[in-house]
C-alpha cells in the first residue's frame, strides 16, 4: 500500500493549517491592505471610487483570486508530469514564480475593475500595500512552513513508493518474470528514467554520477513472497527510512532500524549481500561479521 492513516492525517492537518493561516492572512491583507489601497487610490491615482470598504472588498477579492491562481498552478504542476520533465529539478521554483506572477496580474486586474482606472494606475494604487504583503507573507511562512514542509515530504515519499510499484508492474508485463535490471525496464518498456529518481533526495545532495536512486535485485523464481527485491538507496529520506518492494508486489515504508532487521532475515540474505556490495555503509546488516 502507498498510504497510511498517519500519512493521511498529516496531509489533512497540513491542509487545515494552511486554510486557517490563509484565512488569517486574507483578513490582514483585506483590512490592512485595504486601508493602504484606499490611500493609494485617493492620493496617487485620485480615483473617486477609492473608499475604505470598496478598498477592503477589492483586497479580499484580490487575495482570493491570486490564491486560486497559485493553487491552480500547483495542481497543474502535480498533474502534468511533462512540466517536470521540461523544467527539470528547478521546475518547482518555476511553478512558484508562475503562480506569483499570475496572482499579481489577477490582483491588478481586480483593482482596475473595482476602481475604474487603467492597468498602470491600478499598479500605482497597489504599491502602498506592499508593506502589508510582506507582513502577511512573513506570518504565513512562519506559521505554515513546518507543517507544509512535513506534508510535502510525506507526499514525496508516496511518489517514491509509487516508483517502486512500477517495478512490479513491469514484471506483470513480462509474463511474471522479473526484469534483469532497471536498464532493461527502461530499454524494453520505454520507461522514463525519471521513474527511478526519488523525489525525496534533496537538491544538490545526490552523489555525482548516480543515475538511479533505487537498488533492485531480482529474486529467484522460488523466492519467498516476503523477500525484498528493491529499496531506496541510503540517504534518500531525511529520517533514514526506506521504501521497499517485496516479491509479492507490496510496497512498505520502513524506519532505518526496521530495514536493518529485515536485512538480517535469512530470506533477504542474497539481497542484503548485493546491497552491501553496491552500498557498503548503508547496506551493512547487523550480522555482516565486520
Amino acid at each position: 500500500m502507498t498510504s497510511s492513516p498517519m500519512v493521511g492525517g498529516i496531509v489533512w492537518f497540513g491542509i487545515l493549517a494552511a486554510a486557517m493561516g490563509s484565512l488569517l492572512g486574507l483578513a490582514v491583507w483585506a483590512f490592512g491592505g485595504g486601508a493602504l489601497l484606499m490611500v493609494g487610490g485617493r492620493y496617487i491615482v485620485k480615483s473617486p471610487k477609492a473608499t475604505y470598504w470598496r478598498s477592503v472588498g477589492t483586497m479580499a477579492l484580490a487575495g482570493l483570486g491570486s490564491g486560486l491562481v497559485s493553487a491552480m498552478v500547483s495542481v497543474l504542476w502535480w498533474l502534468l508530469p511533462i512540466l517536470s520533465f521540461a523544467f527539470g529539478r528547478s521546475g518547482a521554483d518555476v511553478a512558484r514564480l508562475v503562480g506569483l506572477v499570475g496572482g499579481l496580474l489577477v490582483t491588478w486586474l481586480i483593482i482596475k475593475a473595482m476602481f475604474g482606472v487603467s492597468f498602470g494606475k491600478a499598479i500605482l494604487a497597489w504599491l502602498p500595500t506592499l508593506p502589508v504583503a510582506f507582513v502577511v507573507a512573513g506570518m504565513l511562512t512562519a506559521a505554515l512552513l513546518p507543517t507544509v514542509t512535513q506534508s510535502q515530504e510525506e507526499i514525496k515519499s508516496i511518489v517514491c513508493m509509487s516508483n517502486l510499484e512500477h517495478i512490479n508492474l513491469y514484471k506483470s508485463l513480462n509474463n511474471g518474470d522479473w526484469p534483469a535490471d532497471l536498464q532493461t525496464m527502461i530499454a524494453k518498456y520505454h520507461v522514463s528514467p525519471e521513474r527511478f529518481v526519488c523525489p525525496c533526495v534533496r537538491s544538490g545532495l545526490r552523489p555525482a554520477g548516480r543515475t538511479y536512486d533505487y537498488f533492485y535485485f531480482p529474486p529467484k523464481s522460488n523466492a519467498d513472497w516476503q523477500t525484498i527485491v528493491a529499496c531506496d538507496l541510503g540517504g534518500n529520506h531525511r529520517d533514514g527510512s526506506r521504501n521497499i518492494l517485496r516479491a509479492a508486489g507490496s510496497v512498505h515504508r520502513m524506519s532505518a532500524g526496521e530495514f536493518q532487521a529485515e536485512m538480517a532475515d535469512p530470506a533477504n540474505a542474497a539481497f542484503a549481500a548485493a546491497l552491501w556490495q553496491a552500498e557498503p555503509s548503508a547496506g551493512r546488516t547487523p550480522n555482516s561479521g565486520d
